[in-house]
């Protein structure tokens, strides 16, 4: 029987943290070992979790709580990775939640696969939405990785189940934003076999009030284009490369957001401007044709 890990960031969660720890000690499947790392959270979030884990003591041994100074999720979730030993590895969001029976099907699905990918129900109070991968082309690692960045198919890592070799030794983006797509691109390319299961087993809580201020979308978007940059350097030249598939797009969407959203990208990456220029027009990607003729007049003219 093989075990598993869920790994969940907490901060911030006080209204949410119960209901998403009762629905994980809750699971069906027995082997399961539970990191939740405290993300520095400035409410009773932990205090909480302490109090819902006693009522599960036959979960209670199994349960860590990581603690240390907010640095987001993306390192959350790394630190809860080194900090794991589950033969598969799944994240889930502390103002979520998951079917009772979700860990015990999706170590059956994973059988003989190295990541499943699952549906997802949209919670919005009332009503709810069922999600799922309806396009076969998951199953294929490089045409998933393709598709992830056309918003084609799911980047979220909560709607995936990892075995551990796809998540080791990974590149951890520093910003929460599209850092999911990262983290996706590098596990979906070490992956022999992808299973796609179509069944909502995971609930994400879309009442939970977000940022949705100018502000705030130019710094989720220049937070995006960091990512992508970041990630694009720490492999250029390296072969093999997790980012061989996605060059284009890493550059292109980048460049985007530096002439669209943030010209201070051009300084932050000063060979931007000349990567993105030499990428030639290409049909398909997540920038139409016309956009990336006019990118491309951009960068001469600037």
């Amino acid at each position: 029987m093989p075990s598993v890990s869920i790994i969940v960031p907490v901060y911030g969660v006080e209204k949410y943290i119960e209901r998403c720890a009762r629905s994980l000690f809750s699971q069906t499947y027995p082997d399961i070992e539970y990191i939740f790392v405290d993300d520095g959270s400035p409410d009773r979030s932990v205090e909480i979790l302490e109090q819902v884990v006693e009522y599960f003591p036959q979960r209670k041994p199994r349960v860590t709580i990581l603690r240390k100074s907010n640095e987001g999720q993306s390192f959350a979730r790394r630190d809860g990775i080194a900090a794991s030993h589950g033969d598969f590895l799944m994240f889930v969001d502390s103002d979520d939640w998951l079917e009772p029976f979700a860990v015990e099907k999706l170590v059956a699905a994973a059988a003989d696969a190295d990541i499943v990918t699952f549906g997802f129900w949209k919670e919005y109070g009332k009503r709810r939405k069922l999600d799922l991968e309806k396009d076969s082309s998951v199953e294929n690692p490089r045409l998933f990785v393709q598709r992830l960045y056309t918003y084609k198919a799911y980047g979220y890592l909560c709607t995936k189940f990892f075995r551990r070799h796809t998540l080791t030794d990974i590149f951890t983006p520093r910003y929460s934003m599209h850092e999911d797509i990262v983290v996706s691109t590098q596990a979906l390319q070490r992956a022999g076999r992808i299973v796609n299961l179509k069944e909502g087993l995971y609930h994400y809580d879309r009442t939970v009030p977000g940022a949705s201020t100018k502000a705030s979308r130019v710094r989720r978007r220049t937070f995006s284009a960091r990512n992508m940059m970041d990630f694009y350097l720490a492999f250029r030249g390296c072969d093999p490369s997790p980012v061989a598939l996605v060059e284009k797009e890493l550059l292109l969407r980048a460049a985007w957001t530096g002439m669209t959203v943030n010209r201070e990208l051009f300084q932050e990456y000063p060979m931007l401007a000349s990567l993105a220029a030499g990428v030639p027009v290409t049909p398909g990607l997540f920038l139409s044709v016309p956009e990336q003729l006019l990118l491309k007049l951009y960068l001469k003219l600037r």
